[in-house]
């Protein structure tokens, strides 16, 4: 009996020992994040349960989530998410695990959902992106796809005239700046700081904005940074959808109407269709009206695709057409006439209100075609194909004797086409892989029944790229990302060079190799071969400092070939209303950048700060460099030159919730630009410049209110490109210098927006805005505009707008 007592007093300690033990290990934790499988944007509201327990957990803003005090065992994992099907997982829990779920948003008919067990969660952190929706920019009555970057800080616009303007980014703009659309760079003749990207904004449903050639994927020379424009996933049920929307202006006494009608389906096939289109006549200054400077526009696409979890495809055809007429007072006859025009208050040429386009005036269409596959391989692997064909068209016009003025002075077309391939969600450890490839071939023709020494010669261009990235991260608080890309550049050109000026700029010596030996009159023609090989690099990391601080920080190096605009203009430039002189000697240009930010995030505030810091050898650039009279005028000379460049600054962005319904918002930025070789400030770089802005929302109320301001303060800092000339007034020769570098004065202007929501039923809801710009009719010259020398700045303007959603 003892003996039996002892056995049974020991099973017991036992069994309390084990419980004592087990109980001691119900310590584990189960966390991740739940995102799209296409696109990793993080799912908000995802429930993750263990079926038969208490434990669950929702997914916070970030798509995260955490369960804790979990004992070893097998599982079962039941995720569901609004607008999914319920999915479950079984799991066998020894260790902490950490699991990257990743479903198909909006699809009620999902058929599977992909786990895959790691210890981190994909993102990309370590470079400043700003996403904007394109609802929220047409509430501030934007036109085109640069006036949509007013708003963020650290990105400005270098215009010619009011029409016509292309993205400046860190005080970068042309071919450093990046488009990308449907997946793929836009390739048009972006070279001309004069040429608006020929993009139809509307038709797409978010702008992102990456700072910093961060994008490899799309290629590695866009050192200022790269702009996405891209649509949302689509709803795969029965569905019928649409939008349209008026916009109503009175300067210029026109508008804009679009729309967009999409179909889904629930077996994923879909089809959407959208048409934009804008009219205005002379726009006007608070003082006069700018003779020649209304435009039109008329865009449509259509895309149809079939999109699942693991595989689908898509086919997309756009059509852009736009004609902007060019200030006619930009075009002057004489030097005399350019000094008095240079200095005058107001443009020499003042018609009366019209809708009409006469010369000098563009016509610029661009076509494209894209096809883009994908498809989900073994382990989540993504494969993603693309083919897009562009045909950009762009005419010149400008007035000309003897009945030639509809004919074209500048007529080019430019072929494109783009092929990519790559493969993402490469998943090792705490590594995630992409590489891939991309390759162009792009045929430029420069017709030459103009009748005019060709300003584009006729060239071919070959690109191909190979790029690879990859991301380290243990946890969810670091992170660590690397990219590394490699692209070849072949031009191979043909022009005529008047003899003189070859042997002038000695490229009878340096680029004897390129001479043919066919002479005509006094010309000489050449074939220019170039090639360049480019490395671009980029590593950063990214620092959860607390729940809601996080630091970045980024180097990155781009390598940019010049492009054909740099390299071989050659004559007057109707739409600049300037002469311009390429250069053969310019080599590659090399930047290194580095960019920080530091941000904070609470509900009723937040805030960033982003410096950033760069040097960039052989920076090429256009500047004036004197005056000369021609046949048709007197133009200023710029001519395309390299230096050394330094180029620093900061981005400041701050929100704050001053009252529930009330929130004010600030953005400011500064660049300093310095030529390092010629110790003298950069050109055409943005001054100090901020905008506010104060919104009233009532609680429970279909209405808000908003007041801005923009300021832009004076450039003290630009390089003096003034020249002297000689006339003769009165019988006696007299000199004069023709001050084209002196900025001109800082402004501010305030804008409002008022927007009623006045009907919202089952199936239609009715946004009416209306919008007031530059309320004070201030009359300013804005720096960065070309035309600032002939005439200031646009009006007030008033607009309606109305939006339907059904």
């Amino acid at each position: 009996m003892k003996h039996k007592s002892i056995h049974l007093y020991f099973i017991l300690n036992c069994l309390l020992i084990w419980n004592l033990t087990y109980s001691q290990e119900c310590n584990l934790f189960l966390k991740g994040k739940v995102t799209d499988f296409h696109d990793d944007t993080f799912l908000i509201g995802a429930l993750i349960q263990i079926k038969g327990t208490n434990f669950f957990s929702q997914t916070n803003l970030n798509g995260e989530f955490e369960i804790e005090g979990i004992c070893p065992g097998r599982y079962i994992l039941n995720i569901s998410h609004p607008n999914c099907k319920s999915k479950t997982k079984n799991i066998n829990l020894k260790e902490n695990k950490i699991f990257d779920l990743k479903l198909e948003h909006h699809i009620n008919e999902l058929e599977e959902i992909i786990v895959s067990d790691s210890r981190l969660s994909r993102t990309r952190k370590s470079v400043q992106e700003v996403l904007v929706d394109i609802s929220e920019i047409n509430s501030y009555g934007s036109n085109t796809l640069v006036d949509a970057l007013n708003y963020i800080p650290g990105a400005s616009i270098l215009k010619t005239g009011n029409s016509i303007g292309k993205p400046v980014i860190h005080g970068m703009y042309g071919s450093r700046v990046g488009i990308v659309t449907d997946g793929f760079r836009q390739y048009d003749q972006q070279w001309g700081p004069d040429h608006a990207p020929n993009v139809d904004f509307d038709s797409f449903e978010t702008i992102q904005l990456i700072k910093g050639a961060a994008a490899l994927k799309y290629g590695g020379d866009t050192s200022a940074g790269s702009i996405i424009l891209s649509s949302k996933r689509k709803v795969l049920r029965d569905s019928l959808f649409g939008t349209s929307f008026i916009n109503l202006e009175s300067n210029g006494w026109g508008g804009k109407f679009g729309s967009r009608l999409e179909k889904n389906y629930s077996s994923g096939f879909y089809i959407n269709g959208n048409f934009t289109g804008k009219r205005y006549g002379d726009f006007n200054t608070p003082n006069y009206i700018l003779s020649n400077t209304g435009f039109k526009e008329v865009d449509f696409s259509i895309k149809l695709g079939k999109d699942l979890v693991s595989k689908g495809w898509n086919l997309k055809y756009s059509n852009y057409n736009l004609e902007p007429g060019i200030l006619k007072a930009s075009h002057i006859g004489n030097v005399q006439d350019l000094f008095f025009a240079l200095n005058s208050s107001e443009p020499s040429i003042i018609d009366d209100f019209t809708y009409n386009v006469g010369a000098p005036n563009q016509r610029a269409s661009h076509q494209r075609l894209t096809f883009k596959y994908f498809r989900s391989l073994k382990n989540d692997v993504k494969l993603d194909f693309g083919y897009s064909y562009q045909n950009n068209k762009r005419k010149e016009f400008d007035i000309r004797r003897g009945g030639r003025t509809n004919i074209p002075v500048v007529d080019l077309l430019l072929k494109t086409h783009n092929l990519m391939l790559g493969f993402s969600n490469i998943k090792m450890e705490n590594w995630d892989f992409e590489f891939g490839y991309n390759g162009l071939i792009q045929d430029n023709f420069s017709t030459p029944d103009t009748g005019v020494k060709r300003l584009i010669p006729d060239y071919i261009k070959f690109e191909n790229g190979i790029y690879i990235l990859g991301s380290y991260q243990e946890s969810n608080s670091f992170l660590w990302e690397w990219g590394l890309r490699l692209d070849h550049v072949f031009y191979d050109a043909k022009k005529y060079y008047y003899t003189s000026v070859w042997e002038e700029r000695n490229y009878d010596v340096l680029f004897n190799e390129f001479e043919t030996g066919t002479n005509f009159a006094n010309q000489i023609l050449v074939n220019p071969k170039f090639n360049y090989l480019n490395v671009s690099a980029q590593t950063g990391i990214s620092k959860k400092i607390s729940d809601n601080s996080e630091f970045n920080i980024s180097y990155i190096l781009s390598q940019r070939a010049p492009n054909p605009s740099e390299l071989f203009s050659d004559g007057l430039h109707h739409a600049m209303a300037a002469i311009e002189y390429g250069n053969l000697s310019i080599n590659t240009e090399t930047s290194h950048k580095f960019l920080l930010s530091l941000s904070k995030t609470k509900p009723n505030y937040n805030w960033s700060l982003e410096p950033f810091i760069s040097k960039t050898f052989n920076y090429i650039f256009i500047e004036p460099t004197g005056l000369k009279q021609t046949i048709r005028g007197a133009f200023p000379v710029w001519t395309y030159k390299s230096t050394d460049a330094f180029l620093t600054g900061i981005d400041l962005n701050y929100s704050q919730s001053i009252i529930e319904n009330l929130r004010f918002d600030i953005g400011a930025s500064y660049v300093y630009a310095q030529d390092i070789l010629n110790s003298q400030p950069l050109i055409l770089i943005p001054p100090l410049n901020s905008f506010q802005k104060l919104k009233f929302s009532p609680k429970k109320s279909k209405w808000t209110f908003e007041i801005s301001n923009h300021i832009s303060a004076k450039q003290n800092r630009f390089p003096d490109s003034n020249f002297i000339f000689d006339y003769i007034e009165d019988g006696t020769i007299v000199s004069k210098t023709v001050d084209i570098s002196e900025s001109p004065s800082g402004f501010h202007r305030f804008d409002a927006i008022f927007s009623l929501q006045i009907r919202n039923q089952k199936n239609l809801t009715t946004n009416l805005r209306l919008i007031a710009q530059n309320i004070l009719n201030s009359d300013y010259r804005d720096y960065l505009n070309r035309m600032r020398y002939y005439s200031s700045e646009l009006g007030r303007n008033l607009q309606i707008q109305l939006n339907f959603n059904y």
